[in-house]
């Protein structure tokens, strides 16, 4: 399947509630109210992002099967919501990083990637 996160250049952000989750932990659980947000540029010197992709982590039972995070997808100025949920396309992605509660971390610098505890 084709990865939409390919071939692009993006910046990750997440709020205070999945900071510790994100930076600190190897086999983090991300707690409730922790937003990752995705930032796609088209280029590395892209001043508008094409695109905003984002996890947002919802109460236990929202959906057990994905880690209970709900997936939005935005325009670049992040003032258009395009889609959100349990949305598959993204979810069949995700499902590979159990052990990460859903989160690939693959965007993580080396150097903080060893710390990770």
């Amino acid at each position: 399947e084709k990865n939409p996160h390919r071939d692009k250049f993006v910046t990750v952000y997440v709020n205070d509630a999945g900071r510790r989750a994100m930076l600190e932990e190897k086999r983090p659980r991300f707690p409730v109210g922790s937003l990752v947000v995705k930032e796609k540029l088209t280029a590395r010197d892209s001043s508008e992002p094409e695109l905003l992709t984002a996890m947002y982590k919802r109460a236990a039972g929202y959906d057990p099967e994905g880690g209970d995070w709900e997936y939005l997808v935005l325009d670049g100025r992040g003032q258009e919501v395009r889609a959100r949920g349990k949305l598959e396309s993204c979810r069949a992605c995700h499902q590979a990083y159990p052990g990460t509660d859903f989160v690939s971390r693959n965007y993580l610098p080396e150097e903080l990637y060893q710390k990770l505890r």
